[in-house]
């Protein structure tokens, strides 16, 4: 008696999409859709330290 191997519908669709999304990742195509960019400029004013909180706990 032979048994025939039944794979579900689901548990294919997720291997599909898995491997789908690993290759997408490893092209790179993921890695700039969800890449974020830091405009950012910090000035030196802007940057408080901890001796400038120290100082003025002790005023």
């Amino acid at each position: 008696m032979e048994s025939s191997l039944h794979i579900s519908f689901a548990i294919l669709t997720i291997a599909v999409m898995t491997v789908s999304v690993l290759l997408l990742e490893h092209s790179g195509v993921l890695a700039r859709a969800f890449r974020t960019e830091i405009l950012a400029r910090v000035d030196d004013g802007d940057v408080v330290k901890a001796a400038d909180i120290s100082n003025a706990a002790l005023r």
